[in-house]
C-alpha cells in the first residue's frame, strides 16, 4: 500500500492551518493547497479520483475551495431521527477529502520505499495498525509521530518499505541485515511529473541531505502548530 509521507505531512499541516489561517496568510497558503490536491489527483488511481470527485460534489456550494479539500471534520456522534424509526444519520468521516487521493496513489517506477506500507490486514501490517487507526480518526498528533526523515517509521524504529536480506554477511551470524542504499538515492517525492504539471519544478541538487533537512524542518513546524492547538 502506498501513502506518500511527505504529502501526508503537508496535508496534516494544511488541515491544521485551515482552522486558523485568515486574511493574507490564508490567501498565500492557498497555492500550497491547490498544488497538493492537484498533484495527489494526478498520481491517484481512477477509482480514487472518482471517489474524491463524488465527495467534492456533495459539498455545499459555498465550500471555500480548495481549502475544503483539506478541511478536517471533528468526529461527532450520529444524530438519530424520531419520525418513523429512521436510522441515525451516519457520522461524517473526520479526515480531509484529499486523504482519499493519498490513499489511492497509483504504482509507479519511482516510488520511494519509505512510502510503502504493508497492506492492512496482513501479518506484516500488525505493527502499523496504530498508524492506520490514527489516519482513520485523523489523529494528527499520532500521525506525525510515525513520520521520519526517510518516510514512515514505527515507534520501534522500523522504516516502511525497508528491504532486508537473510545471509551470513556482516557479523556472520545469519541475521537479517538492511540492504544498503546508494548515497543520494532518497529524493523528494515532489519531483514527480505531477509537480511539473502543477507548475512547481523542483531541482534536487544535494540528494538525501537536503531532503532530510527539509523533512526535519517541516515536522518541527508541524509539531509547533499542533502544540498551539492544545494551548488553552
Amino acid at each position: 500500500m502506498l501513502l506518500d509521507s511527505h504529502r501526508a505531512t503537508l496535508l496534516v499541516e494544511l488541515s491544521v492551518l485551515e482552522r486558523v489561517a485568515q486574511g493574507a496568510e490564508r490567501l498565500r497558503r492557498e497555492t500550497d493547497v491547490s498544488q497538493l490536491v492537484h498533484a495527489a489527483y494526478v498520481d491517484a488511481k481512477e477509482g480514487a479520483r472518482a471517489d474524491f470527485m463524488a465527495r467534492v460534489g456533495k459539498l455545499p456550494t459555498n465550500n471555500d475551495w480548495p481549502w475544503s479539500a483539506v478541511r478536517a471534520t471533528a468526529p461527532r456522534s450520529a444524530v438519530g431521527a424520531s419520525i418513523g424509526g429512521i436510522a441515525a444519520t451516519p457520522r461524517p468521516d473526520p479526515w480531509p477529502l484529499a486523504l482519499v487521493l493519498l490513499w489511492g496513489q497509483a504504482e509507479s517506477a519511482d516510488i520511494d520505499p519509505g512510502n510503502r506500507l504493508p497492506d492492512r490486514g496482513t501479518p506484516e501490517a500488525a505493527a502499523w495498525e496504530p498508524l492506520y487507526r490514527a489516519l482513520d480518526a485523523w489523529d494528527t498528533q499520532t500521525i506525525v509521530k510515525w513520520i521520519g526523515p526517510q518516510g514512515w517509521i514505527s515507534p520501534s524504529g522500523a522504516t516502511a518499505g525497508q528491504v532486508k536480506e537473510t545471509g551470513t554477511g556482516g557479523d556472520g551470524a545469519g541475521k537479517d541485515l538492511p540492504v544498503p542504499q546508494a548515497a543520494g538515492e532518497a529524493v523528494i517525492p515532489w519531483t514527480h511529473p505531477a509537480m511539473l504539471a502543477a507548475g512547481a519544478v523542483v531541482v534536487v541538487a544535494a540528494g538525501a541531505v537536503i531532503y532530510t533537512y527539509a523533512e526535519h524542518r517541516a515536522r518541527r513546524r508541524l509539531e509547533e502548530a499542533l502544540a498551539s492547538q492544545e494551548a488553552p
